[in-house]
């Protein structure tokens, strides 16, 4: 019995203690709910989404409540805190302030261009995610001289995978200026939500987006795709390792992005900070991978 207790001490001591990091994120001023931000550890790949109540809440090790945490959200200042000091707590976020550009009224519509149109058979893999590892990943589109004339932002289109497909999801879509000095994704584009459900998964979502009058930028951007870290979006699968038959079990979040060979590189925004995209180039013919996502334009 001696043993038997010495050796659950042991165990805790090892392993930690587990509890519910929890709380709730507020607009500063309207005191909202913050709806979908992204509560990330910055040392780790843990994390989670606000509820459409601002409440969150992510089984950890306690002694992750001494690491700081990133809190990021459309609209609002992205801020780290300690994980200790919004435990079970009430979290006001302030909003940013956007300069609002002139909004043309009406346009007569007569032409339009899509940018990179996919078939099936180009989709080459998936970007996956786990349940706990909030991030977004980016494809740059560079302007082109023949968007002169017909510049303005119509449709989004985001391509799927085939493994693992869920029926449905939500996800939000990002658009970013580019930082010329660095090349990576800096400030967003609008400040308006853009929140994509897919009822049912059949290889594409095409997402309305010209009620928000984008020019595009002569600089280029970048089209983010971000997942929302909530229960609605969660699902498991089973898989099996090559050369075993055991059958595990994975926690995953939908949806699936598809993935399209690119020579170009890929940015992704996880742990508070941009980074590159990194996969093995022999499993894709010496190429890198970025998002399956296409542009339509018109006049």
């Amino acid at each position: 019995m001696k043993k038997l207790l010495f050796f659950l001490l042991i165990s805790s001591q090892l392993f930690g203690q587990k509890i519910n990091f929890n709380g709730t994120l507020l607009d500063f001023e309207t005191k909202e709910p913050v709806v979908y931000a992204n509560i990330s550890f910055l040392k780790t790949s843990l994390g989670i989404s606000s509820l459409e109540n601002g409440t969150f809440n992510l089984e950890i090790d306690e002694k992750l409540l001494q690491e700081k945490v990133h809190v990021s959200c459309l609209n609002y200042k992205d801020t780290i805190f300690l994980a200790k000091d919004i435990y079970n707590k009430v979290l006001y976020l302030k909003p940013k302030r956007f300069q609002l550009d002139e909004i043309v009224l009406s346009r007569k519509i007569d032409r339009e261009l899509i940018i990179d149109k996919y078939k099936r058979k180009d989709i080459k893999g998936t970007f996956g995610g786990r349940q706990s590892s909030p991030w977004i990943v980016t494809k740059y589109f560079p302007y082109k001289k023949e968007y002169e004339n017909i510049s303005y932002l119509k449709e989004i289109t985001v391509y799927f995978g085939s493994i693992f497909a869920r029926e449905k999801s939500k996800f939000r879509v990002r658009l970013f200026k580019i930082n010329n000095s660095t090349g990576f994704p800096s400030e967003d584009i609008i400040s308006q939500e853009i929140i994509a459900t897919s009822k049912k998964i059949n290889g594409k979502v095409i997402i309305d987006v010209s009620k928000f009058d984008i020019e595009f930028p002569k600089d280029g951007f970048f089209v983010g795709l971000e997942r929302i870290h909530i229960p609605y979006n969660f699902y498991e699968y089973k898989y099996t390792i090559q050369g075993s038959k055991k059958k595990h079990i994975a926690k995953a979040v939908a949806p699936s992005f598809g993935s399209v060979y690119t020579k170009d590189t890929t940015f992704h925004f996880s742990k508070g900070k941009w980074r590159k995209f990194y996969f093995p180039t022999k499993m894709y013919k010496g190429n890198q991978i970025e998002p399956a996502i296409s542009l339509k334009l018109t006049n």
